[in-house]
C-alpha cells in the first residue's frame, strides 16, 4: 500500500519528501534538509501578502517565524475563517508592522512550497494585494523581527538583508501598477 500511494504521488509531480522543486510552476520551493523522504506534504493554505507603498518605497519584514525565517519579505500571514482578503491584508499588515493602509485589489499570485529546517513542509498560495500606506509609524510586531520602508526599485538590489525569493519580482510589479506612466517601468 505504501509503495502504491508513493508511485500515485510520484506521478502526480508530489512525493513524500522528495527534493522535487516544484512541478514545473515555478513555485519558490526548499528541500526536505534532512533527505529523511519520509516528511508529510502539507495542504496548501492561502495566505495574503500586503505589499504596501508610501511613494516608492514598499514595507519588508523580516520573517521571525518559518519557513523562510530570518529572511525579508512583505507583511502577510494565513487568512482566517470567514475573513475576506482584503481584511486578512488589513489585519497583518497592522499586526506586523503598526500601518494602516488602503488595501486594493489582488495583483499577483506566488506559491511557496518546500520543507523548512526541521523537516516540516509547508505550502503556501500568497494573493499580492496592493496597498496604500494611510497612518502609522512602522515597528516590528507579531512575526516580523524588523520593518523598514524600501526604495523600488533602486535599494532592491542593494538591500542588506536575504531577500525571499519573490520580493523583488512581486515588488517591481506592483511598483509598475502604481506608477504606470514612469520611465523606469516601461523596459
Amino acid at each position: 500500500m505504501e509503495a502504491a500511494n508513493g508511485r500515485r504521488l510520484a506521478r502526480r509531480g508530489r512525493t513524500n519528501g522528495a527534493r522535487r522543486q516544484g512541478r514545473g510552476c515555478g513555485a519558490s520551493t526548499m528541500t526536505d534538509p534532512k533527505g529523511t523522504g519520509d516528511a508529510a506534504l502539507a495542504t496548501p493554505r492561502v495566505a495574503v501578502i500586503a505589499v504596501t507603498f508610501r511613494g516608492d518605497d514598499v514595507i519588508l519584514v523580516r520573517r521571525g517565524k518559518e519557513p523562510q525565517k530570518g529572511t525579508w519579505g512583505f507583511p502577510g500571514g494565513s487568512v482566517e475563517p470567514g475573513e475576506c482578503l482584503r481584511e486578512a491584508a488589513a489585519r497583518e499588515l497592522f499586526e506586523e508592522t503598526g500601518v494602516r493602509a488602503e488595501v486594493g485589489e489582488p495583483f499577483d499570485v506566488v506559491e511557496v512550497i518546500g520543507f523548512d529546517p526541521h523537516g516540516r513542509h509547508h505550502h503556501y498560495v500568497l494573493v499580492a494585494m496592493l496597498c496604500r500606506h494611510v497612518e502609522g509609524a512602522l515597528r516590528p510586531g507579531d512575526d516580523a523581527t524588523d520593518c523598514r520602508w524600501v526604495r523600488v526599485p533602486a535599494d532592491l538590489s542593494r538591500f542588506p538583508g536575504a531577500l525571499a525569493d519573490h520580493v523583488a519580482r512581486v515588488a517591481q510589479r506592483a511598483h509598475a501598477l502604481n506608477h504606470p506612466n514612469r520611465k523606469e517601468n516601461s523596459r
